[in-house]
């Protein structure tokens, strides 16, 4: 990940887990679309080191009204099912308004492990919040679509 796009967030820089992260997950912000690069496999204890690097990091920044995220998952998108029921519990958890992108979309390459496998469990997890979500291979169609989920938003009042 490139260390020259500033502020940065990462799982790296939280402590206190009681069993070490599984996985790592870094984010910045790009204009209105936050990104995050997140290499795994994951375990539960790396979501939960993510919800405080993510919270903390949001806090930090001066958000435009409308954003997007996009993760791009590295070597193996395999998560625990513990992982899983973990990203999902966080995921439906109540934000606030502000902290709540219009869409997300995911970066899989078809070498990254488990990319099949896992597709499914992260298109139910969005699903269930009601957040547009889409996988895609490359970067440039999954930045188009998340471009065009921010400008098809009414602004907020």
């Amino acid at each position: 990940m490139a260390t020259d796009k500033i502020p940065f967030g990462s799982t790296t820089l939280v402590s206190g887990a009681r069993f070490r992260p599984h996985g790592r997950v870094d984010m910045m912000m790009e204009n209105d679309v936050l990104q995050y690069e997140a290499t795994g496999p994951f375990n539960a204890e790396v979501f939960d080191a993510l919800a405080v690097a993510q919270a903390d990091f949001l806090k930090s920044l001066t958000l435009a009204p409308r954003w997007a995220s996009i993760c791009t998952l590295r070597i193996s998108a395999m998560a625990s099912p513990e992982g899983i029921a973990r990203y999902t519990e966080l995921m439906q958890r109540a934000k606030p308004t502000a902290f709540e992108p219009v869409a997300t979309a995911f970066v899989v390459a078809s070498q990254v492990e488990g990319c099949k496998i896992m597709a499914p469990h992260f298109a139910k997890i969005y699903t269930l919040i009601g957040r547009p979500f889409r996988i895609f291979e490359t970067m440039e169609p999954a930045q188009l679509w998340v471009r065009s989920m921010i400008s098809q938003q009414p602004t907020p009042l």
